[in-house]
């Protein structure tokens, strides 16, 4: 009987045959309940927290207040948290008018008005000061020395002269940070573009030529110098309490880590994203069938290639990605094609160790990252678009098999939701 694998696809699904091939496994993030009231488990987040005091607590007698919140980009429950933080603010005797709320938007765009009051609500926006982080306007950050690592620290000084300083986020995996949340609130949330460029930089080997530094990958904390250098930058700022959230697959709030002792607090996220999200595999499969987890992660390539990257250690060294992802809004980064158009590796790593950028990163994972592996699309992108890219395109699993020269019993992973998805090596029985 042919077996039929459902895959999201845009707003709709995409039916493939996978007949002759031998399935290793479906690798999708584990089923993990729901907090279903969501105010109680933030009021107990804030007033009853895992790592140390209460807020309340740590806030009487402070003066002034700031507060981290991440970017339209990140689901957190912002709206619903902030309120609840400025109330128990409020309640140690801070007055609304001398907290600040920061939008931690790293060197990401900046939010408008209207962007800001749809994540935060009219009422919030309207009744303290909200700023956006300006990443590249020196005079608004204050200089802190220099990391072991080398990184030059510059803060935003908002944050610094507030006398309670309390991050908010979302913990979720990070391709080459470990994880999100915790640290990052800091470097990249409100540092200045130098802290930033130079702490992303060590994502590579510290050779020139060598690609990739094996420890700045997902998943990892200790060891990895990317995570390390944001950790020993936000120690010296000063964090007096975090809240940060965890959601499970299907974007339901799962967990709420929070108090005092950030690290720990944070840490603990990171274990639920684990146990969530990370699919144990016992061997490398000759291909990998995945999907980008249909609208709105492939929406564009941008977002999609984040897919590619979580599948890369499914695979053999000579393995093979099927990817499906409709791409209906194209490329979706202005200046990746500029990016793409650097062809030697060589002259690609220069330029982004000059400068560096998440869609240069993007264009070194697909001409130095992806070198010996095949990667083909079943999309909506023009071929030639997909040829630009350096993959091929195919218009079925079938066509796939034969650009991949798949054979009969050729070991396969399916991963529906490779947005989300990674793996996790077990020693094999």
């Amino acid at each position: 009987m042919e077996e039929i694998i459902r895959l999201p696809y845009g707003k709709t699904e995409r039916e493939l045959g996978i007949e002759g091939l031998t399935l290793l496994g479906i690798l999708k993030p584990k089923r993990y309940p729901e907090i279903k009231d969501q105010k109680e488990a933030i009021y107990r987040a804030i007033r009853n927290p895992d790592y140390g005091p209460s807020l309340l607590e740590i806030a009487r007698g402070k003066g002034s207040a700031v507060i981290l919140v991440s970017d339209k980009t990140r689901r957190t429950l912002a709206k619903e948290i902030v309120p609840v933080i400025l109330e128990e603010l409020t309640k140690s005797g801070i007055p609304l008018s001398r907290i600040t709320i920061i939008i931690a938007v790293g060197a990401h765009p900046m939010l408008t008005r209207d962007e800001i009051k749809a994540l935060l609500g009219e009422e919030i926006t309207d009744a303290v000061t909200v700023v956006n982080h300006n990443c590249r306007d020196m005079s608004s950050l204050e200089y802190r020395g220099t990391s072991r690592r080398g990184t030059p620290i510059y803060i935003n000084k908002i944050f610094l002269e507030a006398d309670l300083k309390i991050l908010t986020g979302a913990v979720n995996y990070h391709d080459f940070a470990g994880f999100s949340g915790g640290a990052k609130s800091i470097l990249p949330g409100i540092s200045g573009f130098p802290t930033i460029s130079h702490n992303h930089l060590m994502l590579l080997d510290p050779s020139f030529g060598r690609g990739y530094n094996p420890m700045a990958s997902a998943g990892v904390l200790d060891g990895n110098p990317v995570h390390e250098d944001m950790e020993e930058t936000a120690e010296l700022t000063g964090i007096d309490f975090i809240i940060n959230t965890v959601f499970n697959a299907d974007g339901k709030l799962s967990g709420i880590v929070s108090g005092t002792d950030w690290k720990k607090a944070h840490r603990a996220g990171c274990k639920m994203i684990e146990e969530i999200f990370s699919a144990e595999i016992r061997e490398k499969a000759d291909a990998v069938l995945v999907s980008a987890g249909g609208y709105p992660f492939d929406i564009n390539f941008y977002q999609v290639m984040k897919s590619v990257i979580n599948t890369m250690q499914m695979i053999k060294d000579d393995g093979g990605i099927i990817l499906t992802a409709s791409c209906s809004e194209g490329l979706g980064a202005d200046n990746l094609r500029e990016w793409l158009n650097i062809e030697s590796p060589v002259r690609l790593e220069e330029e982004l160790r000059k400068d560096f950028n998440m869609i240069g990163k993007i264009a070194y994972d697909i001409r130095v990252g992806l070198k010996d592996k095949k990667v083909v699309m079943i999309t909506d992108l023009p071929k030639e678009e997909v040829e630009f890219l350096g993959f091929q395109k195919a218009d079925s699993l079938e066509e796939a098999k034969e650009i991949l020269s798949l054979r009969k019993n050729s070991t396969i992973y399916v991963v529906p939701y490779g947005n989300i998805t990674t793996a996790r090596r077990v020693n094999p029985l």
